[in-house]
């Protein structure tokens, strides 16, 4: 059974700052609290950690067997404890609060390096993610303005790559001026509406990439870093072009070349 202050505790968690002072976040549905299960069984070191684990009596069922081998908390409740703490307009039978990671070590030396600047759409974010994880991309370099990595739309869009993928907010400035002063030779690339065509460069996969947010584009500071600025040709006559589309466009271009 739930509590009131427990329910209370789950629906804070919308809010950033409730998110920063419980550390913990929410994933929600049976495909995404099965990645996590999935990812924290098979990784020696994953990062993320089960609190708590909600369930219906469906679900207990369907999954009896890999939750006596869980060790963690957890609560069977009625479908109708779980409209109160879900954040979907039909609940699907399972919710988990998880533990907000410590701090990750920056990195981005990686052959191809994906930066992202200002986007604050978390459905854009999470696709992102995804789009990081499918072109095996293992670290995404966000600006500190970008929308928060736990929000519970940022967890779901990313269907399950936010467990795989090193995901990072940093001053991108700072990130940038570091990445010229030690590997002065790495591209980087950015996406604007002037740069040249992409599909008629020979691509370098030892490269950044920076994407901007749609109604902004890339920071001025940021654009100043680019060694190249490129484009997605226009073809026919739609006002503009989803960001986490571009970045999967080209970063499937950055890609093909080791394939």
């Amino acid at each position: 059974m739930l509590t009131k202050n427990k329910i209370k505790l789950i629906n804070s968690l919308v809010r950033k700052k409730n998110r920063k002072e419980f550390g913990l976040f929410i994933v929600e549905g049976e495909k995404m609290v099965n990645e996590l299960i999935h990812e924290c069984e098979t990784r020696e070191k994953c990062p993320y950690r089960i609190s708590e684990l909600f369930y219906t009596l469906d679900f207990k069922l369907k999954y009896s067997t890999e939750l006596e081998k869980l060790n963690v908390p957890q609560t069977e409740i009625t479908e109708g404890e779980l409209e109160k703490i879900s954040n979907f307009s039909s609940p699907n039978q399972v919710l988990a609060l998880v533990e907000v990671p410590q701090d990750k070590i920056p990195y981005y030396e990686e052959d191809l390096v994906l930066m992202i600047d200002g986007v604050i759409d978390p459905g854009n974010l999470g696709n992102i993610i995804r789009c990081a994880d499918w072109f095996g991309i293992n670290h995404v370099i966000c600006s500190t303005n970008c929308v928060g990595l736990y929000n519970p739309k940022v967890v779901q869009a990313s269907m399950g790559s936010i467990f795989r993928i090193n995901v990072l907010y940093q001053d991108l400035v700072i990130i940038l001026a570091k990445m010229r002063k030690n590997n002065p030779l790495k591209p980087i690339y950015g996406a604007t509406l002037e740069g040249e065509n992409i599909y008629g460069m020979d691509l370098n996969e030892n490269s950044a990439i920076v994407m901007g947010s749609e109604s902004h584009g890339i920071s001025e500071e940021v654009k100043s870093f680019l060694t190249k600025e490129v484009k997605i040709p226009q073809l026919g006559r739609g006002e503009s072009l989803n960001v986490a589309s571009a970045t999967a466009i080209l970063c499937s271009e950055f890609k093909r070349f080791s394939v």
